[in-house]
């Protein structure tokens, strides 16, 4: 007996040393997305600064395709040792419940360490567009049932929700017009190619240099780049609140103790006043929030796309 007792000893030793070592090799941060998208951008915005923090190298790792789901199954099933991460958005949320073989569960299988920013959208017309207000464009909608066509980023993008919640918020017949991107929707509502459409921070300098018409902004707050554009809420409907965001899970079982020091270091870095700049000269307010609040955050968001998705029918295949 005594041999069995000492090797239980020794591996809850052993279980001690390793929390305590944790990080003691580089550490991967996987996003579901290709180099230079809004998850990258904001990743490596903060990277170095955490990588001090933590004492160890992050290693971004961009596995895109599958609308997600390639790098997001990739981090589902890495081994819970707090040496793989993910980077999400709304996708993450949203997925499961948008394609019917998703294959994980955005809340069950992965622990939540930081959101890093919350990013909110922006209802934008052409100048050209008669409306000039929300109340307006509600007003003339109505009055063009199904002859008004909206753009989106693509089928069940934040952009798309987004407008699918005005729309439906708001009783309108509107036509749908999905684009290959945020990029290419810009342009097309730049172009007045479709007379609307509920933009990331992609939209903004176009708003600043006359181009486009803002309208209204998904967050609790004025955006200090486009001081002049009110937010939903403000206008009386905190209802339209679709935002996009970045946030950092880990798989399901990371000992807490890597949890721990993992948010520390994200989240000291997001703190730090050039860090926090960089993402605000990005039109993103940056949080660096506790696991815990960021669990609440995933899960009342998931509660407030699902309604879209199932209120609006939106399916997606992959």
């Amino acid at each position: 007996m005594k041999p069995r007792f000492e090797l239980a000893i020794a591996l809850v030793f052993a279980a001690g040393a390793s929390a305590q070592d944790f990080p003691n090799k580089p550490v991967r941060v996987i996003i579901p997305y290709a180099a230079g998208g809004g998850s990258d951008i904001t990743t490596r915005i903060v990277q170095a600064r955490a990588m001090e923090l933590l004492g160890q190298s992050l290693i971004v790792d961009n596995r895109a395709g599958g609308g997600t789901l390639i790098g997001t199954r990739m981090a589902q099933t890495a081994p819970a040792d707090g040496y793989t991460l993910g980077v999400m958005d709304p996708a993450f949320i949203i997925n499961p419940t948008l394609v019917k073989d998703a294959g994980y569960d955005a809340l069950k299988d992965f622990t939540p360490v930081t959101l890093i920013t919350a990013t909110p959208l922006i209802l934008v017309s052409p100048p050209s567009f008669p409306p000039k207000t929300v109340q307006e464009l509600v007003d003339y909608v109505k009055a063009n049932a199904s002859k008004v066509n909206y753009g989106s980023p693509g089928d069940g993008s934040a952009g798309h929700l987004a407008m699918e919640q005005f729309r439906s918020f708001f009783g309108l017949k509107m036509i749908h017009i999905p684009y290959k991107g945020a990029g290419p929707a810009v342009v097309a509502v730049v172009a007045a190619e479709v007379p609307m459409l509920i933009a990331g921070s992609g939209g903004v300098p176009f708003i600043q240099d006359g181009r486009l018409r803002g309208l209204a902004a998904t967050s609790t707050k004025r955006l200090p780049a486009i001081p002049n554009v009110p937010t939903f809420a403000e206008l009386g409907f905190p209802q339209i609140n679709v935002q996009t965001f970045a946030g950092v899970v880990a798989p399901a079982g990371t000992p807490p103790a890597a949890i721990k020091k993992l948010h520390a270091a994200f989240a000291g870095a997001i703190q730090t006043p050039e860090v926090k700049a960089r993402l605000e000269q990005l039109n993103q307010f940056p949080v660096g929030n506790t696991p815990e609040e960021f669990g609440v955050f995933l899960r009342d968001n998931q509660a407030r796309l699902v309604k879209v998705v199932r209120d609006s029918n939106i399916k997606l295949e992959h």
